[in-house]
């Protein structure tokens, strides 16, 4: 009878020692996992420049003019027209937030002026568009030199400095990433 409470005892330590390591198996469980993500794509183009930020030439040729009366690729007063800078952001997989600026422009003659017209105050958003063609803006800048008969008095003066002279117009685009606190 001694052996038999030997063995049953025996037997309760490992049918206990069984139960207790099988339920600790189970809430030792782990397991590790990897991910992977794709950074989205930027592609922009500002005139023929892919690049960030462009500092654009252009000349005389480039304007579309409203009025026009300088003669031999020149402006003259009373001239105004606008210049149109192509900007592709196809294939970028983000919004991308364009804003155009004037710089200096001090040199120029009395009454002449050189604005961005295209956006809110010179700046524009090209929304994401997976379809070709879709993600294309223009920049559009105005260039006025006012004149009139009615100038000739006050204006002479300045207009004849500039005579034969080249201006310049200085004007920066960038383009980046629209950000969701824009």
């Amino acid at each position: 009878m001694k052996g038999n409470k030997k063995i049953l005892l025996v037997a309760l330590l490992v049918l206990l020692i069984t139960v207790v390591f099988s339920t600790y198996a189970i809430y030792r469980t782990s397991q590790t996992a990897n991910g992977s993500i794709r950074a989205a794509k930027w592609n922009v183009t500002i005139g023929s420049q892919a690049q960030q930020t462009a500092n654009f030439a252009f000349g005389v040729g480039d304007i579309t003019w409203t009025t026009h009366t300088g003669k031999n690729n020149t402006i003259a007063p009373g001239d105004s027209g606008t210049i149109t800078i192509p900007v592709d952001a196809d294939g970028s997989e983000v919004d991308v937030l364009l804003t155009a600026t004037i710089g200096d422009v001090t040199g120029l003659p009395a009454g002449m002026t050189a604005t961005v017209t295209s956006g809110t105050n010179g700046v524009q958003t090209i929304q994401y568009n997976a379809t070709e063609g879709q993600m294309e803006a223009n920049v559009v800048i105005t260039i006025a030199w006012s004149g009139t008969v009615d100038d000739e008095s006050g204006k002479d003066g300045t207009d004849i400095a500039k005579q034969n002279q080249t201006l310049s117009i200085p004007v920066t685009l960038t383009a980046r990433q629209k950000l969701a606190s824009d």
